[in-house]
């Protein structure tokens, strides 16, 4: 599978997959500029960028020391290139070193700055969920443009940092959401960006939707599709996101296929639901959606080509 799950860079995303070197000069002399009276923002970035190591999940040193010193700093990336010689504070200093260490190591930057960007607006993230990626704006984008009722009943189905329940919350002020997942802390996670939207969000733990009732005019999901045999094989990044948020089974379906079964009775009569998928899966969904009674109305693919996301319609 290519690029499984992966994670959105600071700026240009966080990266995927594995890669060696270093950044853009001697680590240890970087070491020594931290432990010297360097505080200036430029001298910050150029130590920054050198004490972090280049690899397919970091291609750009620099930019990346920028992204986190900037939200250390608590401001713009836009304010660092304009004030390159500013004075920053100690503790902002401390707090940029350590998240350097930690970047190095392969923890995703969003952990580290404890939020993500999702569909322009800034959603908390821990590590109990899965940091939100640029493809689910697919599955957003999808749902939005279906003809449903202005008072929609909505699903949104192991809902993590609750990215897609809350941002369709807050473009459809209409529309009745509610968001699950088997997992307490993402709930907490999902509950808090809620409250941060200013949006209303109905949660419930549940393994998909086994305890809800049916009616749906639409569910999302953006189930765990990666193969159990290919998680050893992600990204230091990646492998930092929960393994209940990734492992998918034997072939990556097996909650897909679970949510497949159940969506006939969650769904309304003429309901939708919009998917998230891995490479290659497409076909398989499609096949059991139609001797479910489920009809494929539209697949999208990603800027990679991969049929990303299937929209799905209950006949009758």
């Amino acid at each position: 599978m290519s690029n499984p799950r992966h994670p959105p860079q600071p700026g240009h995303g966080d990266g995927h997959g594995h890669g060696g070197g270093h950044g853009d000069g001697d680590g240890d002399e970087a070491e020594l500029c931290f432990n010297g009276a360097v505080r200036t923002v430029g001298e910050l970035i150029e130590a920054g960028a050198r004490r972090l190591p280049r690899r397919d999940s970091l291609p750009d040193p620099r930019r990346e020391a920028r992204w986190l010193l900037a939200r250390a700093a608590g401001v713009s990336e836009g304010w660092l290139l304009l004030h390159g010689d500013a004075v920053l504070p100690e503790d902002t200093a401390a707090r940029f070193d350590e998240w350097l260490e930690r970047r190095a190591a392969g923890e995703p930057a969003h952990h580290l700055s404890g939020s993500c960007s999702f569909w322009g607006r800034d959603f908390a993230v821990s590590p109990a969920v899965l940091v939100p990626r640029p493809e689910t704006e697919l599955v957003v984008a999808a749902a939005l443009e279906l003809p449903l009722p202005a008072t929609a009943r909505v699903l949104d189905v192991g809902t993590g940092s609750g990215c897609l329940g809350v941002t369709l919350a807050a473009e459809r002020p209409g529309w009745s959401v509610r968001a699950v997942d088997r997992s307490l802390s993402a709930l907490e996670v999902a509950r808090h960006n809620a409250l941060r939207h200013g949006v209303g969000l109905a949660l419930a733990c549940s393994d998909l939707g086994s305890c809800l009732d049916r009616g749906y005019e639409l569910v999302v999901a953006n189930l765990p599709y990666i193969p159990g045999g290919r998680l050893a094989a992600l990204s230091l990044e990646v492998r930092h996101d929960p393994a209940l948020a990734l492992d998918g089974g034997a072939d990556g379906l097996d909650l897909v296929r679970a949510l497949l079964t159940d969506l006939p009775r969650l769904l309304a009569s003429g309901g939708s639901a919009v998917l998230e998928l891995g490479e290659d899966q497409a076909d398989t969904v499609a096949m059991l959606a139609g001797s479910l009674g489920l009809a494929v109305v539209r697949r999208v693919r990603d800027l990679s080509g991969c049929e990303r996301v299937v929209v799905l319609q209950r006949r009758g």
